[in-house]
C-alpha cells in the first residue's frame, strides 16, 4: 500500500501500481522477481487484453507474444484453466520448492520411472506421483518445474548447472512425461528465440549415466535405459 497525502483529496491508502486491478494478482516472492529479471524490463508486467475486453497483467510477455507465468502459490485447477484459455500462447514456470517435501518426492518418483526416450532424455511415470504432478498434469501448456540452482546429494541425476524439468503437455493418459532442460536453454528460447534443447544422448547424458553407475543401484532405472539403448543399436544396425 502507498500513503496518499495530497492537498486535494482526503488522505488515504492506495494499492501500489496497477497489478491489483487483476484478480489473478498475487504477492511476489524473491523467486518470482528473480525469474522476471531474466527478461527485458519492457517485457515484464505486460497488460494483455482479450477480444471481449477482459484485462490481465502477464508476468512476462515476449516480443513473439508468448506469455510466461511464474507460479509460486498453490493454484486452483479452475484458475489455471482460465489463464490458459485467456493467454493461449503461454508457458508455466512452477516453484518446486514451495512445499518442503515437493522436491524430495519428485526426485524419489524418478527412481521408479521408465526411460522412454534417450534424445531428448524423457521419463515416464504415473501422473499421481506426488502433488506437483497431480496439480499440473492436465495443463494444456508446457510446465517447467524449478527445483533450485543445483543438484543435491540423493538426486537420481546430478547436473552441474541449473536444470528445469519440463512436463510434456497432454502426456499419455495416466502418465507424466518429464524431460530435464538446461535453464540456459530455456532462457535462450524465450529471450533470444532459439530452439529449446533437451538433454539428449550426448556428452551430458553420458556424464549422467556415469553418475548413475557410481550411485546406489537403481535396477529398474538402469535396466530400462540399457534396454532402450540396445533397441537403438539394433535399429541402427538394420539400416
Amino acid at each position: 500500500m502507498i500513503a496518499k497525502c495530497g492537498e486535494v483529496r482526503v488522505w488515504h491508502w492506495a494499492h501500489r501500481g496497477t497489478r491489483t486491478c487483476d484478480r489473478w494478482w498475487e504477492p511476489e516472492t524473491e523467486w518470482h522477481r528473480a525469474w522476471k529479471n531474466h527478461f527485458p524490463k519492457d517485457w515484464q508486467e505486460r497488460i494483455h487484453w482479450s477480444e471481449s475486453g477482459e484485462k490481465h497483467i502477464a508476468d512476462v510477455k515476449t516480443e513473439r507474444g508468448i506469455v510466461l507465468e511464474f507460479q509460486h502459490s498453490n493454484l486452483r485447477r479452475e484458475e489455471r484453466e482460465s489463464r490458459e484459455m485467456f493467454y493461449q500462447k503461454m508457458v508455466w514456470v512452477v516453484d518446486g520448492l514451495r512445499l518442503k517435501r515437493d522436491r524430495s518426492r519428485f526426485f524419489a518418483s524418478l527412481t521408479r520411472a521408465s526411460i522412454v526416450k534417450a534424445k531428448p532424455l524423457t521419463y515416464s511415470l504415473p501422473s499421481n506421483e506426488g502433488a506437483l504432478l497431480r496439480d499440473w498434469i492436465n495443463s494444456r501448456n508446457p510446465v517447467f518445474f524449478d527445483f533450485g540452482e543445483k543438484s543435491e546429494p540423493g538426486d537420481p541425476l546430478l547436473f552441474h548447472t541449473p536444470v528445469l524439468w519440463r512436463l510434456e503437455p497432454r502426456s499419455p493418459k495416466g502418465e507424466a512425461r518429464l524431460s530435464p532442460v538446461l535453464k540456459t536453454s530455456f532462457l535462450n528460447k524465450y529471450v533470444r528465440g532459439l530452439a529449446l534443447k533437451g538433454i539428449g544422448y550426448s556428452a551430458e547424458l553420458r556424464a549422467v549415466c556415469a553418475v548413475l553407475l557410481q550411485q546406489a543401484p537403481r535396477p529398474r532405472l538402469l535396466r530400462d535405459f540399457e534396454r532402450h539403448m540396445a533397441k537403438q543399436r539394433a535399429r541402427r544396425r538394420r539400416f
